[in-house]
């Protein structure tokens, strides 16, 4: 099979996929299904099309011939056939789930304000904090020979901890959002702090963040859809994305605000000739990482998720802790090196797992999971605890989709941790209470049962 008649079966599966999910699933873009194929759309099928019109991979990802490519579509094709099988099957439930919603209120549980405000205070306090002093502005200064504060936190500075601190302080700005709405102070303060995080932290916290505060608002305003004025917008924060890495670059580098911008056109233009860029080549990373597996003749059966065991440890504590990326360093070599932050998205993991069998089940049981947390969760029409935990699942689908299986655990419990913490304690006290209900409203009914004092 040739570049050509890959492009030509994904393109049908992609125009089949959009068709099933337009007949059987809820047309939403909180629906995951929806985001998938949106993200195979863009990081398989337009890439096969700019391969055939004789853009080429990097050198430095070791791709070897076409049919490292041709592998790399059929994986992820079969990776979609296994999210469409996992929607089919939860879609038949949808409408019995829909009547039961009807019936008691979709069980909406809200995030407890009191809970929320202090983890939003102190992720504006602390977060705010280690964004000016430990993000990548401030950590250029130092390089420069200036640092912007005298506190010293000792070698916990040499960890992880301070930058993943630093990306708190949005969070907090969300959850005022989530919890009392969108007025103009609090999306000012959303706007100011988003900004701080687009120069200081990893372009994932800008792009997520600012995602996942529109969803919010969509909840707030009960829309399932996207309103036809904010195409033009979302089409242009879709192009700032693309450029966005290289203007950031320039800027922490201390270059001024023209010689960032001309960073972003040359990179924008060099796209779109016959250099490719790393924003282009997911794809091709994903069939070296599967080419390497099959030149190696591993499999590693669920060890790629090992070092979620120990991630929290900080190395400083633990100087021979292994390394995050050592199952991809296993795979590396002089011809595909992946030292150098290549990504192997998820059907590559799978694959690279379990072979082809894990391209199928893997994706199949993650959207499965995510749909029922949808249907669950869908009729909430205000910010619930259930639904804000979803929201941050589906925001972080885009990373997991990406980087990998450890972002399923990653995001949620690492990144975003605050706006799990208050949505998990949020349902777990309203548990509580309505169990302690329940226990009164039974020795009320039944007071013959009840031991005198």
């Amino acid at each position: 099979m040739n570049l050509g008649m890959a492009l030509t079966l994904d393109a049908l599966f992609v125009i089949s996929s959009a068709w099933c999910l337009w007949l059987v699933s809820e047309r939403s873009i909180f629906n995951p299904s929806f985001w998938w194929l949106a993200m195979h759309a863009y990081t398989v099928t337009f890439r096969l099309v700019t391969l055939n019109l004789g853009v080429e991979s990097l050198p430095l990802l070791g791709i070897r011939s076409d049919t490292e490519l041709v592998n790399a579509a059929i994986a992820s094709d079969i990776s979609l056939i296994g999210v469409m099988a996992a929607t089919l099957l939860v879609a038949h439930q949808a409408q019995r789930n829909q009547q039961l919603h009807r019936e008691t209120g979709g069980n909406s549980t809200p995030l407890d304000p009191f809970l929320g405000q202090i983890i939003s205070v102190l992720c504006l306090v602390i977060g705010t904090y280690a964004l000016l002093k430990f993000g990548y502005v401030s950590t250029a200064l130092k390089a420069r020979g200036q640092d912007i504060s005298a506190i010293d936190i000792g070698r916990l500075e040499e960890s992880a901890y301070p930058i993943v601190i630093a990306g708190f302080a949005m969070q907090g700005a969300i959850l005022q959002l989530a919890l009392r709405g969108f007025n103009f102070w609090r999306t000012a303060l959303f706007a100011a702090l988003l900004t701080l995080s687009s120069i200081n932290l990893e372009r994932s916290a800008f792009v997520l963040g600012l995602l996942l505060a529109f969803l919010v608002y969509q909840t707030w305003r009960n829309q399932n859809n996207i309103p036809p004025k904010a195409v033009p917008v979302l089409i242009a924060l879709a192009l700032v994305w693309f450029v966005f890495k290289p203007v950031a670059n320039a800027i922490r580098s201390g270059s001024s605000i023209s010689e960032a911008i001309a960073s972003g056109n040359d990179y924008f233009h060099d796209s779109l000739r016959t250099q490719s860029l790393g924003d282009l080549e997911f794809f091709d990373m994903q069939a070296s990482y599967m080419a390497a597996s099959d030149e190696a003749g591993k499999r590693f059966y669920g060890a790629t998720l090992l070092p979620l065991l120990y991630i929290p440890i900080p190395r400083f504590t633990w100087p021979d802790k292994p390394r995050m990326n050592d199952w991809e360093l296993e795979l590396s070599s002089s011809q595909r090196p992946f030292y150098y932050g290549a990504v192997p998205t998820f059907s590559g993991e799978s694959y690279v797992n379990f072979g082809w069998f894990g391209c199928a089940v893997l994706p199949f049981l993650y959207i499965f999971l995510m749909q029922a947390g949808y249907d669950r969760v869908r009729a909430h029409s205000t910010i619930s605890s259930g639904r804000f935990l979803y929201l941050v699942f589906l925001v972080s689908m885009i990373q997991v989709y990406r980087d990998g299986l450890e972002s399923i655990f990653t995001y949620p419990f690492i990144t975003y941790l605050p706006l799990t913490v208050a949505a998990l304690i949020s349902m777990g006290l309203s548990n509580s209470i309505v169990q302690r209900g329940e226990t009164l409203r039974q020795a009320a009914m039944h007071p013959a049962r009840t031991r005198p004092i």
